[in-house]
Parts: structure tokens; C-alpha cells; sequence
């Protein structure tokens, strides 16, 4: 019975510990979110016109025009929900929920996320790109540090994710810090520089304009090194009334062979609200 109790206790101190962890993290997490927005709060947004389709490569003219946004204004703030699974190396798939925030000038977001490594154990996590350095946390019921990292080659890779992920607010691939080249007839790269950091990807579009995948030689921190990364991207759907993608993944494609992180979905998307969810 003594050790009964003494078990009893210890999960309840536990508990109770993870309880207070979430909040603070939570509330740690909420400050950064805050002062993204803020800093992007002065900015007037303008309403995209076909003359801003000008000069484009054929593709990405396409991937404009059936996305919708000619007429509506350009997003300064962006809020996404997502859900789906994501894995580390040599792990099982977890089931995750997310949201993450961007802002277009200057480039930037936070992504919280909660993934469920088993039935009573959480891991939360954030990354983060903000003024040209990317950082990344995670914790183990919000308490454990397993990863707590910034700058260096996570500059690229948080730079080619907030690229990547424009497809989301597709309005910001008219950013002067962006610049395109037409590959082919299916197929385009962009090419940001920002804070002193320069990265490339290649979307990909079908004949409706619709993005298809999106590769890039990107910063993995698992290998410490560039490594070719791929985004698939499965269906579409719309949000106050641009079309974007919502469900696809992301690989990492290595001499091994491929490994898949990420099955997405996105489940709500607004733009230029300035609060959080």
C-alpha cells in the first residue's frame, strides 16, 4: 500500500508538473506569436491586379489566376490550422495538431504544434522565422527539452519552409524579394533572399495552375547538411475565396532512399485578422 501511494504521488506531482509546463510554454509561445504580429500590424495591404501578374513566368501566372487572388488584397497576416502526422527519424508516425502564423513584410511565422508520442504522453514543439533566423524547440510534455536550437543552417531551411509555404497565401510570391524563372511549361523556381540568406525551390504546377510538389535543396539538422526535400501536394480546397492546397507532405529524399516526416491537412486558414485563434 506504501508504494501504492508513493507511485499515486509521483504521477500526480507529475502531472501536475506538465500541467504548469503547458501553460508556461504555452504562454512563452503566445508572447512570440504577439510580437510577430505586431511587427507586421502598421502594414497597409493593397489589392493584387493582373498587372501584377506582369513578367511572371507562364506557370506562376497560372497558379495566380486560379488561385483567385486578382481583386483581393495582398495578406500581411496570415493564421492556419492544421492536423495530421509527423515523425522523427527511426520513430512512428504521431498524430498532430498545429497553428502557425505568418506575416509577409517582414517574412516570418511561428508554428505551434502538439503531437501525441503515446496515449498520455505529449510532445510540443515550436519553430519559428523571425528577422532571417529560424529556431526551433520541442519538449517532451512540455517540460523536457529534446531540441532547442537557433540560427546557423536553420536560417535556409526556415527560409525555403516560409517559401514553400506561400502556396498557403499565394499573394506573396509577388514580393520584390522573390524572383522567378521559368523552368518549363509545367514548372518554375523561385528564388528568395532575405536577411542575408538566399534559397531556391522549383514549384510545380499542372495545366489549371494548381501546385503539384515543390523540391528544394534544403537544410536537414538531422544530417547537418543540404539534402533534396520535396512537399506533395494531394488536394485543394478555399479560403475566403483563394484556392490553396490542403492536404499533401513532405519528404526527404536520401542516398538510402526516401523518407517521409509529414502528412498534412489544412482545416482553416484567414487572412489579415490580427489576433490569435
Amino acid at each position: 500500500m506504501v508504494v501504492l501511494g508513493v507511485v499515486g504521488a509521483l504521477v500526480l506531482l507529475l502531472a501536475s508538473a506538465a500541467t504548469v509546463g503547458r501553460i508556461v510554454y504555452a504562454r512563452q509561445v503566445d508572447g512570440e506569436v504577439d510580437k510577430l504580429l505586431e511587427a507586421a500590424g502598421g502594414v497597409k495591404p493593397v489589392t493584387v491586379t493582373e498587372a501584377d501578374l506582369e513578367g511572371l513566368p507562364g506557370p506562376v501566372q497560372r497558379w495566380m489566376l486560379w488561385s483567385q487572388i486578382v481583386g483581393k488584397e495582398q495578406p500581411h497576416i496570415v493564421r492556419v490550422k492544421q492536423d495530421g502526422q509527423f515523425r522523427l527519424e527511426g520513430r512512428s508516425w504521431m498524430p498532430f495538431e498545429a497553428q502557425q502564423y505568418f506575416t509577409t513584410d517582414p517574412p516570418g511565422f511561428v508554428w505551434s504544434v502538439s503531437m501525441r508520442m503515446f496515449p498520455l504522453v505529449s510532445v510540443r514543439g515550436r519553430d519559428k522565422y523571425e528577422e532571417g533566423t529560424g529556431s526551433m524547440q520541442m519538449r517532451v510534455l512540455s517540460l523536457i527539452p529534446v531540441a532547442n536550437k537557433n540560427g546557423g543552417g536553420l536560417d535556409q531551411g526556415a527560409l525555403l519552409r516560409y517559401l514553400g509555404e506561400t502556396i498557403w497565401f499565394p499573394a506573396a510570391a509577388l514580393s520584390p524579394s522573390i524572383k522567378w524563372a521559368e523552368v518549363d511549361a509545367e514548372s518554375a523556381e523561385a528564388t528568395m533572399s532575405y536577411a542575408g540568406t538566399t534559397a531556391s525551390a522549383t514549384f510545380f504546377f499542372d495545366e489549371h495552375g494548381r501546385p503539384t510538389n515543390i523540391t528544394a535543396e534544403r537544410y536537414n539538422d538531422a544530417r547537418s547538411a543540404l539534402k533534396t526535400w520535396s512537399a506533395p501536394i494531394h488536394s485543394y480546397g478555399e479560403f475566403d475565396g483563394i484556392r490553396v492546397p490542403v492536404e499533401g507532405g513532405g519528404l526527404w529524399h536520401y542516398e538510402a532512399g526516401d523518407f517521409s516526416y509529414i502528412r498534412w491537412r489544412i482545416s482553416e486558414i484567414d487572412y489579415n485578422q490580427t489576433s490569435r485563434f
